[in-house]
């Protein structure tokens, strides 16, 4: 969702390991900070975002130097694999950008796979309380949140048949791809290879000490710590912008053409500077880089915690990867809708995951029962009828049956 209506909203095959993350610069003092605000009873308002600053150099101004220098850098910037097209809505044309190829357009190979790393990161507060999401708790003795998302179905291959039609086999986002566009990926369709996979590599964890006055925690939990950290997503996305995400690229761990991942564990943002205006679980950003590449990234909460409803497990991390696969920089227009899912007024972007927030759904990947969310499809937001879905649906377990309504 628009980053100005964060208030309103919650909260997103081989592993590769890759070297320690090396020293990052410091962020405030923990220690000089202050108290950190205990705050009783978790708003059960659980939000998503999305956050785009496309255009503002991560470290602020240009790669500096003359223009030819700063277009040379450009030039070789690898780029995230995307195409852009239009879509006719009514009387409305649209232009949209995917990640991907484009499904409606005949190719020998319609696949794409995009490297994507998860970064676990700690968060401490200045008093000491941390959440560690390489760590298992009593939340989940059985694994930690890293583990559980390593081998839940947002990176393991598997058959998927939804209403009764196999889909194929692939990660959850690759079926989630196809079934929105069955019209062309289907057996006797144009591009029946057509899917998005992501290639898993995973990096160290990274530590971050949030100063006191961006951070509050709330009691209440009955598992892990006992607490839900609450931190300003204003801090947390700068800081993962301007100081995390260079030093990653510096090590070349990360670049424009990646989607790095920031997994949390029963951590939550908040908007504003008022702790209570929470709860957001996840976002999916853009920014353009000091070398003029679009660096794309998300942040997600493995959520344990049982403190909100329509939360589990991996459903924060479906939703925002479904998100960034089909909106990556946040900026592909829509029709307005709303007044469903976690939207209480309306909007008018192409965001997968708002109209369904809550909507989860199982899927067992060995013995562990994992909570993907519903998510809507493409036909629904430019009221294509019929629908290019699976079995003519708009969202991919069939929840919706119509296109959107106006807002």
């Amino acid at each position: 969702m628009r980053g100005s209506t964060a208030a309103r909203v919650m909260v997103g095959t081989g592993v590769l390991i890759v070297g320690a993350l090396g020293t990052l610069p410091a962020a405030t003092a923990a220690s000089a900070a202050g108290t950190v605000r205990l705050l009783p009873n978790v708003p059960n308002h659980p939000m998503y975002e999305e956050r785009t600053t496309v255009s503002v150099a991560a470290g602020g101004g240009t790669a500096g130097g003359s223009t030819a220098m700063v277009a040379a850098a450009v030039a070789t910037t690898p780029k995230l694999s995307t195409y852009s097209t239009t879509v006719t809505d009514g009387t409305s044309k649209f232009t949209y950008s995917m990640v991907g190829q484009n499904p409606s357009v005949a190719v020998a190979n319609a696949s794409t796979t995009v490297s994507t790393q998860v970064i676990p990161l700690v968060i401490k507060l200045a008093n000491g309380v941390t959440w560690d999401p390489t760590v298992a708790d009593t939340c989940d003795a059985g694994g930690s949140a890293l583990a559980r998302t390593q081998a839940s179905p947002v990176f393991i291959s598997q058959p998927w048949t939804w209403g009764g039609t196999s889909i194929g086999s692939g990660q959850f986002t690759n079926a989630f791809q196809r079934a929105q566009f069955w019209s062309y990926a289907q057996p006797t369709g144009k591009n029946p290879t057509y899917g998005l996979s992501l290639s898993l590599a995973n990096v160290a964890k990274v530590t971050i000490s949030v100063p006191s006055t961006s951070s509050a925690y709330f009691s209440g939990v009955a598992c892990g710590n006992t607490y839900l950290g609450d931190i300003s997503i204003n801090w947390l996305d700068s800081y993962l912008q301007k100081t995390v995400i260079p030093a990653l690229t510096t090590q070349g761990l990360v670049n424009p053409s990646t989607l790095p991942i920031f997994l949390t564990h029963n951590v939550v943002e908040y908007s504003g500077t008022n702790p209570n205006s929470c709860c957001i679980l996840g976002y999916h950003g853009a920014f353009t880089t000091s070398t003029g590449g679009v660096q794309t990234y998300s942040v997600a909460s493995y959520d344990n915690s049982k403190m909100f409803t329509g939360v589990s497990d991996i459903s924060v991390l479906t939703h925002e990867v479904g998100e960034w696969a089909n909106d990556p920089t946040g900026a592909n227009p829509t029709k307005s809708w709303g007044k469903i899912g976690q939207v209480t007024g309306c909007q008018t972007n192409f965001e997968v995951g708002d109209p369904l927030s809550g909507t989860l759904f199982t899927d067992t990947v060995g013995t562990f029962i994992y909570h993907p969310q519903e998510l809507a499809f493409f036909s629904w937001f430019y009221h294509q009828s019929p629908s290019l879905g699976v079995n003519g649906w708009y969202s991919n377990q069939g929840k919706f049956t119509t296109s959107a309504a106006a807002c």
